[in-house]
């Protein structure tokens, strides 16, 4: 589940990916079992949230009778390692509400290939009975919410489907070690994409500054990103005739994963906003490719001001201006992470299934430029997406560098976009971006 930090205790709420708890005393054996269960819980649901000083109503708990300091990462694991096992890492994290309340919060990540079970029961009762935990047992999350044992088939479904994606994503990614060890870029690989890159900019600033019939908030040519990559690989290009219906078909398939009504690299019927034949340099030299151009829309009422270029041999960028600027006012104000984060996954998503049109391809090289940011802050084409205020860059440009094998991209896309995407929400201090809330955003990054 993605969420920002602040919003759960500026909004406190329980639900099956939140617990609310009051400030417990955790020398206490019993206290320490009773954490132990949710921690589970929350692991075999796919990763939760355990946010304290908070009452069972939602008013805050001012009654902070034990100190601040058990509430720490050594503190949590060791209630992890005792009780539970396999064992495994949270992150815990202290942040002071609006109200100026401290609260302390523990991010349970989800399971891996195996759920979670207790290895051991909490202090006995009169009657030799376990308190809090009970040892053998697998923990879910329930209606209420509460953290039961699992007793129906109907309980264990999610989370061996979770068992068997994980454990398909760890021997693809084994396997990805074993045949191609630590991969490093070639320089002659990195020197391309970036050639191809600052081409397709000037290309691009070229147009745009030429262009007077642009009625954009701001100038296009100093508020835009621009997201490339290039396939490596030793087969021949493309026929050019042929890359239309390549683009066409790509365009399905990463529908699979991001699918928004405005694909990037689509590539247009009509024929006033079709993609043209051009030769790759301006002296008329290099491979044919294909280039489509919506800069010059007057109103932008049927289309976004999207500039592409895609070649015969595996390479591709696109420029956009900001859709914030566009959709949110004032103009240049925000920046929503629903975007960065989904049109970087399109972006790697849209290259892992080009690459399958060369057989031999290795890797895939990524680079990625954002500029515009400063005095941007955090928000949400959705109002009813809360972002606490005051998220925003003070630096105006951002760019980031990477490369990875084709079999790591099918194995773990979310870590690949984290890699890519979170340095730019990093700018405005969003510390929480990995590859966990990146699978936590996935499912938004369908809207139809």
């Amino acid at each position: 589940m993605a969420i920002d930090l602040h919003d759960l205790v500026d909004n406190p709420r329980e639900s099956l990916d939140i617990e609310l708890k009051q400030w417990l005393d955790l020398t206490q054996n019993l206290n320490r079992a009773n954490l132990a269960r949710h921690i589970a819980a929350l692991c075999n649901h796919g990763g939760g949230y355990i946010v304290f000083g908070f009452c069972d109503d939602a008013s805050v708990d001012l009654n902070i009778s034990t100190s601040l300091q058990l509430y720490d990462r050594d503190t949590i694991s060791s209630i992890v390692k005792h009780y539970l096992a396999p064992s495994f890492e949270c992150h815990v994290t202290s942040i002071e509400s609006n109200a100026g309340n401290k609260h302390t919060i523990i991010q349970v990540p989800g399971h891996g290939s195996v759920p979670v079970c207790s290895q051991k029961g909490g202090p006995h009762d009169e009657k030799g009975r376990p308190q809090g935990i009970r040892p053998n047992t697998y923990y879910v999350r329930a209606l209420g919410p509460e953290s039961t044992p699992i007793t129906m088939p109907d309980q264990w479904m999610k989370s061996i489907r979770r068992c068997t994606l994980n454990d398909r994503d760890t021997l693809l990614r084994e396997m990805n070690e074993i045949l191609h060890g630590h991969r490093t870029v070639s320089p002659s690989s990195l020197e391309r994409l970036e050639n191809w890159d600052k081409a397709v900019n000037k290309r691009y600033t070229d147009l745009v500054e030429g262009e007077k019939r642009i009625n954009w908030p701001l100038p296009l040519s100093k508020f835009h990103y621009q997201l490339s990559y290039l396939i490596v690989h030793n087969d021949e290009p493309k026929p050019i005739e042929y890359l239309r219906n390549i683009l066409e078909e790509i365009n399905n398939e990463v529908r699979d994963t991001v699918y928004t009504g405005w694909s990037m690299f689509y590539p247009f019927t009509v024929p006033e906003i079709s993609p043209k034949i051009f030769p790759e340099n301006s002296d008329g030299t290099g491979l044919e490719l294909l280039e489509e151009n919506l800069t010059y829309e007057d109103s932008f009422q049927t289309s976004l001001p999207d500039f592409w270029r895609v070649s015969p041999d595996g390479r591709a960028s696109i420029v956009r201006g900001y859709r914030e600027d566009y959709r949110l006012i004032p103009a240049g104000k925000w920046l929503a992470p629903i975007t960065v984060l989904r049109e970087t996954a399109e972006l790697v998503r849209h290259a892992r299934a080009y690459s399958r049109r060369f057989p031999s391809n290795t890797e895939i090289n990524f680079l990625c430029t954002w500029v515009g940011l400063q005095n941007r802050e955090i928000g949400d084409f959705d109002t009813g997406v809360y972002w606490r205020p005051g998220k925003i860059s003070a630096a105006n440009k951002r760019v980031v560098r990477g490369s990875w094998s084709t079999s790591q991209i099918s194995a773990d896309w979310p870590q690949v976009v984290a890699e890519l995407g979170c340095p730019v929400l990093n700018l405005f201090g969003v510390d929480f971006c990995n590859r966990e809330f990146i699978r936590g955003m996935a499912q938004e990054f369908k809207s139809l």
